[in-house]
């Protein structure tokens, strides 16, 4: 009952946090620049929504052709008018692309397969359409977070991020389907004939870049981080922030 109490409190708290950070944009593009051995790439955003994670490629990689893909046509018709003819947007599903297949070098897939049902079928299609070498930088919610660990703590099952609560049929709910541990997410993707590059997992940090019960929650969350690191299983973090290259 005191368990049930106090994580009601604590999501109801977590709901009045305001996150002006953007670490996934960030680190995106930090692999990207690492990695990418030319400046007038075709990179391909698998799930692009309304092309947001796109703009600071764009700035930077101006030679490049930019294609973004999503099956939600409301953020395909936002992203057309936000960006004019910079990028290529295409309303279609990402299990069937419909893209040339070895046509690009790198493909983004920035939050994305947590929203997948077959995501292996979308590792699958990834790798039919990237070229030899290609490169695929996958970002996703790590299921192996201090969030899951607290509720451990408690008896509670573990969650997602982002789960069906209200019991939404499948053709309306936009949430998570899977979340990955970071094995479990490594070995899915070598499966496919990629190997992993970097790995830049995001850890919680201390922040000001918020409101003040997201500031106060980011400093809980930092100390508990720290506190529980040396007694669970490796690949502890918020995120899975990973470049791999087909083979």
């Amino acid at each position: 009952m005191l368990s049930t109490i106090i994580f009601k409190l604590f999501f109801k708290v977590k709901t009045s946090l305001i996150n002006k950070e953007n670490k996934n944009r960030l680190i995106n593009l930090d692999l990207l620049d690492a990695y990418t051995k030319q400046r007038d790439f075709t990179l391909l955003d698998a799930g692009c929504g309304n092309g947001t994670n796109l703009e600071d490629i764009i700035l930077k990689y101006p030679d490049a052709k930019i294609i973004g893909i999503d099956n939600f046509k409301p953020d395909i018709d936002d992203a057309k008018k936000k960006f004019s003819n910079k990028i290529d947007f295409l309303h279609c599903d990402c299990l069937d692309m419909k893209v040339n297949s070895e046509s690009i070098d790198v493909v983004l897939s920035n939050q994305v397969i947590e929203h997948i049902t077959k995501y292996e079928k979308y590792i699958s299609e990834i790798k039919r359409i990237l070229k030899s070498d290609g490169l695929l930088i996958l970002s996703t919610p790590n299921f192996h977070n201090p969030k899951n660990t607290l509720l451990k703590l408690f008896f509670q099952k573990p969650i997602m991020r982002w789960e069906n609560n209200k019991n939404l049929p499948a053709n309306q709910y936009r949430g998570h389907v899977k979340e990955f541990y970071e094995d479990e997410l490594i070995t899915l993707i070598q499966k496919h004939n990629f190997k992993l590059i970097a790995s830049r997992p995001i850890t919680p940090k201390p922040s000001l870049k918020g409101n003040l019960p997201f500031i106060l929650y980011r400093l809980f969350e930092y100390f508990f981080f720290t506190i529980t690191k040396p007694f669970v299983r490796q690949g502890y973090s918020n995120n899975l922030n990973m470049i791999f290259q087909k083979t």
